[in-house]
């Protein structure tokens, strides 16, 4: 009776389609969303502090993949997984404690994999922050979770399930996000991670024993193996060519040389890498040896405080780079969406959402993913404060917004959402410190396509 529901409702926003004109500024007292998106339902966050440094004491909430009926929701403070069978009521099935940031997630057969991108004692999920972070010994990277391991364990009485990665794979930097490419009976993993701030393998410190670069310049690359999750390891490194990013130095910060996001194109051979202070393209058609020095274009606009997420259309005619601004409440030309020719990296476009945001509040692009639909182009994207919205960028120099959700916050929130994104007709979100939320959202919903599994930085 749930899906007859569903259905009745989803009938009856589409017959509400009207011309509607978004506000001109958001109010944060209520909710604010156009006519064809509803809200299902909110799963607050579970657990609040962890780390004791003010970078790291929230337990924000980060990003999503999804497998089945099941959606991973990454957090600082570990995982969850959350049954979507019926998106009108998810449910928490699993609460992992494995302290970690960020934790953002990719689901790969039974094997779900996990970024840690600050330096800790150890891989185990009782280890505590090093201090100093340049600690030798210290342990960042990714790990590796059974899920079926986790679906089975039995939680303790506090609600959160404690149990040990079935893998560790320590990489230079850390691992700030990665993203996965099947390749037969493996994935071969990219990590994306930076030397902003020092590590045992990363950014200046005064071992003179050390002989890594400073300023990393680098991803490094792992293998997963989604049936026997145990035997996941470390690969290689490849190097990457870039121009430092310097805007946080005046801060205490160090020159920044990697990567943040790498959206790939399984089908196609390709990777857009959106690192810093530029967007590439790349060649993975070996997926283990990625032309990382060689790409097909590089782009900087000058507008671009800071290449964060990539994405391509389904045709692979349009390549998209989100720029994650320093700051901004959406007034500016900062933290927009980008949109590039795969053939020649020329700017064809860019879309700002247009809700200016609070003075205090932080609005900018975050992560999206594309639609694939039978024509035209169009996205799902979680701006922080702005919320969710959908874009149809068919022309993408005419982009437009063509419905969204913008979340009331909660007193001291001025983040909002991390991520949104599509999955089998459906929206889902994960807010810093609003939690889980299920949407239906009509223009994402017309021509999406049945999934078993997303992560949405595999194409």
């Amino acid at each position: 009776m749930r899906r007859a529901r569903i259905f009745v409702l989803a009938m009856a926003v589409v017959t509400m389609l009207v011309v509607w004109a978004p506000p001109a500024a958001a109010s944060h007292n209520a909710d604010q969303h156009s006519p064809n998106a509803v809200h299902f339902k909110n799963i607050p966050r579970s657990s609040e502090f962890r780390f004791g440094s003010p970078a790291f004491g929230q337990s924000f909430q980060s990003d999503l993949a999804f497998t089945g009926d099941y959606a991973i929701a990454g957090n600082y403070n570990g995982f969850r997984i959350i049954d979507i069978s019926d998106p009108e009521d998810p449910a928490v099935v699993r609460d992992v404690w494995c302290p970690g940031p960020q934790n953002d997630v990719s689901v790969w057969g039974d094997a779900i994999v996990l970024s840690v991108d600050d330096v800790l004692t150890s891989s185990s999920c009782t280890a505590t922050r090093a201090n100093p972070q340049t600690l030798e010994t210290g342990w960042e990277g990714l790990r590796v979770f059974s899920l079926s391991q986790v679906l089975a364990d039995t939680p303790d009485p506090d609600g959160f399930t404690r149990l040990e990665p079935v893998a560790a794979i320590y990489t230079p930097c850390g691992s700030h996000t990665h993203t996965g490419i099947p390749d037969g009976n493996r994935v071969v993993v990219y990590v994306a991670s930076y030397s902003l701030r020092s590590g045992p393998d990363c950014g200046p410190h005064d071992d003179p024993t050390d002989t890594h670069n400073p300023v990393h310049m680098k991803i490094s690359i792992a293998e997963v193996v989604p049936n026997n999750p145990a035997a996941s390891h470390f690969l290689k490194t490849s190097p990457i060519d870039m121009p430092l990013w310097t805007d946080l130095v005046p801060f205490g910060f160090n020159p920044l040389g990697g990567c943040h996001d790498i959206q790939v194109y399984v089908e196609k051979k390709l990777a857009g890498a959106a690192c810093a202070s530029v967007g590439q393209l790349w060649d993975i058609a070996d997926p283990e040896n990625p032309k990382t020095l060689d790409p097909f274009w590089v782009v900087d606009e000058p507008d671009v405080d800071f290449y964060h997420s990539a994405a391509f259309t389904w045709d692979a005619n349009v390549v998209i780079f989100g720029d994650e601004a320093l700051d901004g409440n959406c007034s500016g030309t900062q933290g927009q969406i980008w949109f590039h020719s795969r053939l020649s990296g020329d700017t064809l476009g860019s879309f700002q959402i247009p809700r200016v945001q609070a003075a205090d509040d932080y609005c900018s692009a975050h992560l999206f993913n594309v639609l694939k639909t039978g024509s035209g182009y169009r996205l799902v994207a979680s701006w922080y404060t702005g919320g969710l919205t959908v874009i149809n960028f068919t022309q993408p120099s005419r982009a437009r917004e063509v419905a969204f959700y913008d979340p009331a916050l909660a007193p001291g929130d001025t983040e909002g959402l991390w991520s949104a994104y599509a999955y089998n007709g459906f929206v889902y979100s994960n807010g810093l410190f609003r939690g889980f939320d299920s949407y239906f959202v009509a223009p994402a919903r017309a021509g999406g396509k049945n999934l078993t599994s997303l992560n949405p930085q595999t194409q």
